[in-house]
C-alpha cells in the first residue's frame, strides 16, 4: 500500500470510529441525567413525604364561599421520564407524573370553624405533571401543569398549565390548587 493508499485508509477508520465515539459519550450523558433525575425525584418525593401539608381555605368543594381544612400527601406510584431537546442551554427535559392526595373537612362557615376541625373524612385525588430542564448539571423547575379527565378521551388526561388555573381560580375568589403552589 502507498503512502496516499495510507492515508485514506487510516482517515477512513478515523471518520468511521468518531461516530461511535460520540454515541458512547452521549450515551453516558444520557445516562447521567436519568439517574440524576431519578434522584432528584426521589429526594422531592420523600420531602413530600415527611413535611405536612395542610391549609384552611375558601375552596371550591363547598356551595358558597365557606371554608375547609385539607391535608394532602403526594401518591406511592409516579412516572419518570426524560427526554433530550435540541437545547444546548437545557439538553434534558424531565417529566414528573403523580397525584397529590387531599383529605378535607366538611365545610364551614368561617374559618376558625374549619381551623378546629379534625376528622378529615372527604377526599380527593388531583394529577399533577411538573416539568424540569437539565442545566448546568442540575434539574430546574420550569413548568407544572393540572390534569383533568378529558371528555373527548378518557383515557387520557387532558393537561393545563398551572398559571392558568391559577388566574381563573383567583379571579373566582379561591386559592389555586395546592399542587400548583408547591415548591417542585
Amino acid at each position: 500500500m502507498n503512502r496516499r493508499g495510507l492515508l485514506v485508509f487510516l482517515f477512513a477508520v478515523l471518520i468511521l470510529s468518531v461516530p461511535s465515539v460520540f454515541s458512547g459519550d452521549e450515551k453516558t450523558e444520557e445516562e447521567q441525567a436519568m439517574k440524576t433525575f431519578k434522584q432528584y425525584v426521589s429526594d422531592l418525593m420523600e420531602r413530600y413525604r415527611v413535611e405536612k401539608y395542610e391549609q384552611v381555605d375558601a375552596t371550591s368543594h363547598c356551595e358558597g364561599h365557606e371554608y375547609v381544612k385539607s391535608s394532602y400527601e403526594p401518591s406511592v406510584a409516579s412516572k419518570v421520564d426524560v427526554r433530550k431537546t435540541d437545547s444546548l442551554v437545557s439538553p434534558y427535559a424531565g417529566i414528573l407524573e403523580f397525584q397529590w392526595n387531599e383529605r378535607y373537612s366538611d365545610c364551614q362557615a368561617t374559618r376558625e370553624k374549619a381551623q378546629a376541625q379534625s376528622d378529615l373524612k372527604n377526599s380527593n385525588s388531583v394529577n399533577y405533571r411538573y416539568t424540569y430542564a437539565f442545566q448546568d448539571g442540575k434539574w430546574v423547575p420550569t413548568e407544572a401543569e393540572i390534569g383533568s379527565v378529558n371528555p373527548d378521551d378518557v383515557s387520557h388526561l387532558k393537561w393545563e398549565s398551572c398559571a392558568d388555573d391559577v388566574a381563573h381560580l383567583t379571579r373566582s375568589g379561591f386559592k389555586p390548587d395546592f399542587g400548583c403552589t408547591v415548591p417542585y
